[in-house]
């Protein structure tokens, strides 16, 4: 094996040599100095030892150096696994000094992939290595065992040496730097020293064993690069775990982020989380969200900036509608990156590296940019590109929903006052009648109390004019009940009160249909509610009776109690009841009798009962009726019991 650092590791303990630090200042130079002095003394003494047996095995020696260099193993930890110290051990037995120095020389020059400094401090190392087992050898005579044990000692060594020379630096400093985990060094090299070191010593013994000696030394080769590729395979599969748990936790927080930005219908909050958990997520320095309105891009949301003026538009529209409509993310690392940062309140440059541009689009039209910048260099693999452009999607349709929902409330809400507004002009007749009489009343009692003299008969005449303007008071508080347009409020409220107050706007044109008004009255506890929403649906109910009786009279009879833990509110009349084909879609929008869409003459939108359902739906309520045809109707609303915590 020869132990080389393909890629040096900071966190791999390095033993300093200091001793070898007053070593000469070019190794280089006396290595070559070695090899050619070991070289000229072995051709001197052993050139009468050159035979055609010697350069066959040292030709072989050469093919052995060259295949265990190129067919190397590269560890994880960065040494290389070669059986080439062991083979030139184990060759320098079989042949004479001068061939094996020149074979190792030849083959280690043609087989190191090193720079040429390097290459040559390994090849001295490998002479010197070769020269010392024929000394040993020839010097001293022991057994095989002992001979054997000294060559795998020697083999040893040449791994240490060799060690020693791939790791000298280039500020003419010695050290070693050992891997933290040996993987296959713990048995190739014991297995190799031994193996060289065997064949060497038993080869004048056993010559005809060679084949098998290579024929193993092949299948240690083969078992450490399957344990290496192993190893290599674990190592890829390690870091694919710890990049699909990055992922997945990136995903899971994405997630999170689009079920949020989904739970709330409140589309400033909805920016705002959009804008600062992306950048958290992310590691950005600043960023914002830039949304069209009006065909205009607007800032909606920021993090970590001051914006110069909040909500204005962008300087650089055409480019961020290029970048938009091509729908692809954009990093921007030049100096663009100053003309597409919004307006901010403050006097220090901008100084970010990159900016990262997020399109927002939905299947119809585009929607805006998230934008988030840093204060380093950085890129996005294709990847974390297919995961965000699938989170933008989702964060678009989240913005859209939630624009479409705000619009759709808006659009209630017009809904609403205009059914308000429609449910007091059809008693518009009646109010203003009632009204001609309250001040024709008050006119009339005025001209007395102002004619007399008599003290008793003017104070009749004002307490007169004192009731009539409390009847006018009552009935124009319950027109500005429907009429006003407010944020609607939930507050503590008397179901009488306000029965009683819309009964005032309705009584006087149901007396002008022959139509008899019954109250069914009894004491109920308050509940929360918003009053104007629940006078609505009283209302609408109340007119609906009066349309379902007509023009030949009836009885209309609205009856409050309490029922467990709610109210019970209910309108029942005595029409001819609802039509068997529309009561199982009675609540659904533009469903009706009246109007052109019932193919009647009484007027009708089809919306009153559907504004109702959705008013009482809205305070945790239930709305049903009961009908019969040709007896009559009765809609029953429950409302719960919702008394208001005492602080």
């Amino acid at each position: 094996m020869s132990p080389e650092r393909i890629a040096g590791s900071p966190d791999q303990p390095a033993i300093h040599l200091p001793a070898l630090e007053r070593w000469p200042n070019y190794p280089t130079a006396l290595a070559i100095g070695v090899t050619l002095g070991l070289n000229s003394i072995a051709l001197a003494i052993t050139w009468s030892h050159w035979s055609l047996t010697t350069l066959a095995l040292s030709a072989g020696l050469i093919i052995l150096i060259i295949l265990g260099d190129r067919f190397a193993v590269h560890e994880p930890e960065g040494w290389r696994l070669t059986p080439t110290p062991a083979a030139l051990v184990a060759g320098a037995m079989m042949t004479a000094w001068s061939p094996a120095l020149i074979a190792a020389l030849t083959g280690s020059f043609l087989a190191t992939p090193r720079p040429w400094r390097r290459t040559v401090r390994v090849i001295a190392v490998r002479s010197a290595v070769v020269s010392s087992s024929i000394l040993t050898v020839s010097v001293v005579q022991t057994p095989p065992f002992i001979l054997s044990l000294i060559m795998a000692a020697l083999i040893i060594a040449g791994y240490v040496l060799e060690a020693l020379c791939e790791t000298y630096d280039d500020k003419r400093r010695w050290s070693i730097s050992w891997p933290v985990s040996t993987g296959a060094l713990r048995w190739y090299v014991p297995v190799m020293a031994l193996h060289g070191a065997l064949v060497g010593a038993f080869w004048p013994a056993a010559p005809t064993a060679l084949p098998f000696a290579l024929g193993l030394l092949g299948c240690v080769q083969f078992l450490a690069r399957s344990q290496t590729q192993q190893r290599h395979i674990n190592a890829e599969l390690t870091d694919l775990r710890a990049q699909l748990s990055l992922r997945t936790e990136r995903l899971e927080h994405l997630q999170a982020l689009a079920t949020a930005m989904l739970s709330t219908l409140d589309d400033r909050r909805q920016f705002h989380l959009l804008c600062e958990r992306l950048a958290a997520l992310l590691g950005a320095e600043a960023g914002w969200v830039a949304l069209y309105e009006h065909d205009t891009l607007h800032v909606m949301a920021v993090h970590s900036l001051t914006l110069h003026q909040p909500g204005s538009p962008l300087v650089e529209q055409a480019r961020y509608n290029e970048i938009i409509q091509r729908g692809q993310i954009v990093l921007i690392a030049d100096e663009r990156i100053q003309h597409l940062a919004p307006a901010i309140d403050s006097d220090d440059p901008i100084r970010w590296s990159t900016l990262l541009v997020l399109p927002m689009k939905t299947d119809h039209r585009a929607v805006g940019a998230i934008c988030l910048a840093f204060d380093h260099v950085r890129g996005l693999n294709s990847d974390d590109q297919r995961i965000l452009t699938s989170f933008t999607r989702q964060a678009a349709v989240a913005i859209e929903n939630t624009r479409l929902f705000t619009e759709l409330r808006q659009k209630q809400a017009e809904l609403i006052q205009s059914s308000k507004l429609a449910a007091v002009g059809t008693f518009a007749a009646g109010i203003g009648h009632e009204f001609n009489n309250l001040l024709g009343g008050m006119l009339g009692y005025a001209e007395l109390g102002r004619s007399t003299d008599d003290r008793d008969e003017k104070d009749h005449a004002l307490d007169v004019i004192r009731q009539a303007c409390q009847r006018g008071r009552v009935i124009t508080r319950g027109l500005l009940t429907f009429a006003r347009r407010s944020e609607h409020r939930r507050e503590v409220h008397h179901l009488a009160d306000i029965i009683a107050e819309t009964l005032t706007l309705v009584e006087v044109d149901l007396r002008k249909l022959n139509i008899t008004l019954v109250r069914n009255i009894e004491p109920t506890p308050a509940i929360l509610c918003d009053g104007g929403q629940i006078a609505q649906v009283l209302l609408n109910l109340i007119t609906n009776a009066r349309d379902a009786i007509g023009q030949n009279g009836g009885t209309i009879t609205v009856s409050l109690r309490q029922c467990d833990a709610f109210i019970e509110l209910s309108v029942r009349d005595t029409g001819a009841g609802i039509p068997e084909h529309v009561r199982d879609r009675i609540f659904e929008p533009f469903v009706t009798t009246k109007g052109a869409l019932g193919a009647s003459s009484v007027p009708g939108t089809g919306l009153g009962l559907s504004v109702s359902y959705g008013i009482i739906k809205d305070h945790g309520g239930d709305i049903r009726f009961e009908t019969e045809t040709g007896i009559g109707t009765r809609m029953i609303v429950h409302l719960p019991i919702q008394l208001p915590s005492l602080q």
